[in-house]
């Protein structure tokens, strides 16, 4: 944005959007209240309407982040009753579609060295694998199998953007690697 401030007044969830967008752009240590009042191009006293100060932010983004970009696969009871192959489609076409790993790096490293995102991080990582096991078990894989196919599923999920910019060759990266997933193991000789 502009480096003029106004004074119009920004709702709750676009001062944690911006804080999760800086944060994802510059760092945790470059999110303080005036860099991000400066980049949104308003006034801190609209920042303190709802924030007591920059850790309660942070507080917010994180709950904000679970919320919003987590909670849609983690607490969604129509998934558990889709067959394993349209259970894992309909996980990465939300993740893809929705856009929900945009900050899954800026949130892990930030938790990397920050005790209570690193617990939300932790948690909600858990949670977001048990899901993703699970398919893999009604698959029928052994523990191991479903463990290391759901680790695989979900990195690519949320780092695979890194590797490939193009969306649409995104896309049908991920349609292609679920069939490959739920292959069985080759038998060994």
């Amino acid at each position: 944005m502009t480096g003029k401030v106004t004074r119009q007044r920004f709702s709750k969830n676009q001062w944690l959007e911006a804080g999760l967008k800086m944060l994802s752009n510059q760092g945790v240590d470059k999110l303080s209240i005036g860099n991000l009042s400066r980049t949104v191009g308003v006034a801190k006293t609209s920042f303190y309407w709802h924030f007591k100060d920059r850790q309660d932010l942070l507080d917010h983004m994180l709950e904000y982040w679970v919320s919003e970009f987590n909670a849609v696969l983690t607490d969604n009871p129509d998934l558990p009753q889709l067959p394993p192959k349209q259970r894992l489609q309909a996980i990465a076409d939300t993740v893809v579609g929705q856009d929900l790993a945009k900050y899954e790096l800026a949130i892990r490293g930030w938790a990397s060295h920050d005790e209570a995102a690193m617990a939300v991080f932790d948690n909600i990582h858990s949670r977001r694998m048990a899901v993703i096991q699970r398919a893999f078990a009604d698959a029928a894989f052994d523990e191991q199998e479903q463990k290391t196919r759901a680790e695989l599923f979900n990195c690519y999920l949320n780092w695979g953007k890194v590797m490939n910019n193009d969306p649409l060759s995104f896309k049908t990266t991920v349609n292609r690697l679920i069939p490959m997933l739920l292959q069985a193991p080759a038998e060994a000789d």
